[in-house]
């Protein structure tokens, strides 16, 4: 088991984290506070929880990563949110929609990845 700092997905969260950060301190005034606030701190526990599906039993993963799905799809939103009501330039968001979607791929791999894994480890237990 790789350590969470060394996982390509977790660099790339926290990337986008940075970036997401620098963009929400620049939030109109409304909606630093709500939206902002709310973007930063969903990615930081979606962050969190890249760490607990790492350190969690090949069993547990899928569970932690269909969670990490679930909070994908809600940044997602947020993001769109924030570009309709004009507090991320269109450029941003195509940034930021594009380095979503590299984690969403990466989501989907390790969740398959997992699945095979335990799969298998089923087959020979069966054995």
């Amino acid at each position: 088991m790789a350590q969470y700092l060394h996982l390509n997905i977790y660099k790339k969260s926290f990337d986008f984290l940075v970036k997401l950060t620098q963009i929400t301190s620049n939030f109109q005034r409304d909606f630093r506070f709500t939206i902002g606030e709310k973007l930063n701190s969903t990615t930081i526990g979606f962050i969190v929880l890249i760490y607990k599906a790492n350190s969690a039993k090949e069993s547990e993963r899928v569970e932690y990563i269909l969670r990490l799905l679930d909070e994908l799809q809600k940044i997602t939103v947020l993001t769109r949110l924030a570009t309709e009501l004009k507090n991320i330039p269109r450029e941003r968001y195509m940034e930021l929609a594009l380095m979503l979607e590299d984690i969403e791929k990466q989501l989907n791999g390790w969740k398959n990845h997992t699945v095979k894994t335990v799969e298998e480890s089923m087959e020979k237990t069966l054995i």
